[in-house]
């Protein structure tokens, strides 16, 4: 669904709607509801625009916000999406968590071997599953290509 934008020198832009923006790894800290421990990690977020559209810069402020306070990573979770998807109106969003967590140590004896891993999906993403996958596969990759 491509937009047609005037540039002030009348030239003609398409501004191409249908492609999905990713936004990662944004960082964040909270304290653990159940042990009042630290937990730590990034957020990924992924959707298919609106009208409107958000700058890294503001994405981190709102994943800040959200991280504020006591919780719990799931709950963290839908905060994040649900936010997102009020205030952003995107077509389609998904949201990964992935968190590590001061009090597993402490309650298991071990760190156990990775992150826990939550995850949102909203809009057009909450019940299509190749859009599912196709932000999980571009949030989890190690290392984002710089050439288109």
């Amino acid at each position: 669904m491509p937009h047609t934008l005037v540039r002030p020198d009348s030239g003609i832009l398409q501004l191409r709607l249908d492609r999905p923006v990713l936004l990662r790894p944004i960082p964040f800290h909270a304290i653990c509801e159940q042990h009042l421990l630290p937990f730590y990690g990034v957020v990924h977020i992924g959707y298919l625009r609106g009208d409107q559209r958000l700058s890294q810069a503001e994405l981190t402020r709102v994943v800040e916000a959200c991280a504020i306070g006591v919780q719990v990573q799931d709950k963290m979770t839908t905060r994040i999406g649900l936010w997102l998807h009020h205030q952003l109106a995107p077509r389609g969003l998904g949201v990964l968590v992935e968190g590590g967590y001061a009090c597993t140590p402490v309650r298991e004896g071990a760190a156990l071997a990775g992150p826990t891993t939550t995850m949102a999906f909203y809009g057009t993403m909450r019940d299509n599953a190749n859009q599912q996958r196709e932000f999980i596969t571009l949030a989890t990759r190690k290392k984002i290509s710089n050439h288109a």
